[in-house]
């Protein structure tokens, strides 16, 4: 039993150790970005050159679950890779990067019992490029959930809505770094939904869409006011948002093309819900196939049974089924996932990258919202699944730098 339980809990300790050594990794990549940006705009809060900073002093987002992480930035690296690189020129071989190493140690829960392993030490290194020059623009959309049950606490006890609206701030000062200089780098929009299903509010549309809270598209972030605005009300139906926010997609090339030259601007989505959406009673074109049935004409009855009768006899014609036809159905079922993955499969033909969080979805929903979820996503590395608030606030620090990897062309 004791062999049992040992090896139970070396299993649980390399599990942490797993987790550590990335989230180690992602903290390095943010540190690393933040510090080659603020180099390229001169920014005066930038990080200090070997200053050993705390991880609550980072921003990466998420939680530090050893207590012990630091990092540490250099700047004027030489970018080896590049300068062994014959194909580049002079100036590309001196290209300097900033570099930033994140340490850290974990103390086991069983592995010290009968090793010398009670702490394991964990280190990463980012190496990301000087941005010399902004790269593609791009357009930045949040179709986010206003719905009753943001109102309701995750289970770190904070209620899901503030958590959304911290998220969405942090998330605004990562992308507010590549606008230092005031230049038109990138345009933002927000899509907030709810679902009012008995028509008693007029500030909810019949599609899900709160249009007080909407903010549309403009160039910059943000700003706190309108994220701080959103409330949490009555159903959920994202149908309409997303629906909006492709059609402002659709207009974003001219946009930019006018503006800065680009016609083909980076475009991403990033939606979220804590729940499916609501089922309707709505009626919609479907397949039907036909049913095989019976027909006794001895008797001159010529009636049409659908099913097999006990008093049959062999004067009675069965039909096989074959075939069908289009027919309009009524019933009740998930109509606003239907046309939300319909307007999901128009955004990615139109080359928008589609970000998918679900927020401390309800255990009886899970399974269908995070399918859902998956299914509107732009592929499995796109989806995220968030617990609570510190979670929610880890995915959008991680997509917040990804975009702007994106858009300043950075290397790591």
């Amino acid at each position: 039993m004791t062999g049992v339980l040992l090896s139970c809990g070396a299993a649980y300790d390399m599990t942490q150790i797993h987790k550590a050594r990335a989230l180690a990794q992602f903290t390095a990549d943010h540190m690393a970005l933040a510090a080659s940006i603020s180099v390229d705009f001169k920014n005066p809060d930038q990080f200090t050159a070997g200053v050993s900073y705390p991880y609550e002093s980072i921003g990466a987002g998420g939680i530090d679950f050893t207590g012990t992480i630091t990092g540490v930035v250099e700047y004027d690296i030489v970018d080896t890779a590049d300068a062994g690189n014959e194909d580049l020129d002079d100036n590309d071989k001196s290209r300097l990067l900033a570099r930033a190493t994140v340490k850290g140690t974990y103390s086991t829960a069983f592995m010290g019992i009968l090793s010398n392993f009670a702490t394991v030490s964990f280190e990463a290194t980012s190496d990301v490029a000087y941005a010399a020059s902004h790269g593609t623009p791009a357009s930045v959309f949040f179709i986010v959930d206003n719905s009753g049950s943001m109102n309701s606490y995750d289970n770190n006890h904070v209620r899901k809505l503030t958590g959304l609206k911290a998220s969405m701030n942090a998330f605004m000062d990562i992308m507010d770094n590549i606008d230092t200089n005031g230049d038109d780098v990138f345009r933002t929009a927000l899509y907030p939904y709810s679902q009012d299903y008995q028509n008693n509010y007029s500030f909810i549309d019949n599609d899900g869409i709160i249009p007080a809270k909407v903010k549309h598209p403009e160039w910059g972030i943000l700003n706190h006011g309108a994220i701080m605005a959103m409330t949490s009300l009555y159903g959920t139906d994202s149908s309409g948002a997303l629906k909006d926010a492709a059609n402002a997609f659709a207009y974003e090339g001219d946009i930019h093309n006018a503006k800065n030259g680009t016609d083909e601007p980076l475009k991403f989505a990033i939606f979220m819900t804590d729940g499916a959406n609501n089922k309707s009673y709505e009626c919609g074109t479907e397949w039907v196939a036909n049913r095989e049935y019976w027909i006794d004409t001895y008797h001159g009855w010529n009636r049409r049974y659908n099913s097999r009768q006990w008093w049959f006899d062999k004067w009675v014609i069965h039909y096989p089924a074959s075939g069908g036809s289009n027919q309009q159905v009524c019933k009740r079922d998930y109509w606003f996932d239907k046309r939300s993955l319909a307007t999901c499969a128009e955004m990615k033909k139109d080359d928008v990258i589609i970000y998918a969080i679900a927020y401390d979805v309800a255990e009886d929903q899970k399974v269908h919202a995070e399918k859902f979820m998956k299914q509107c996503s732009s592929g499995d590395d796109y989806f995220k699944s968030a617990s609570n608030a510190s979670a929610l606030d880890a995915a959008f620090a991680e997509i917040g730098d990804s975009i702007v990897e994106e858009v300043i062309r950075v290397k790591h």
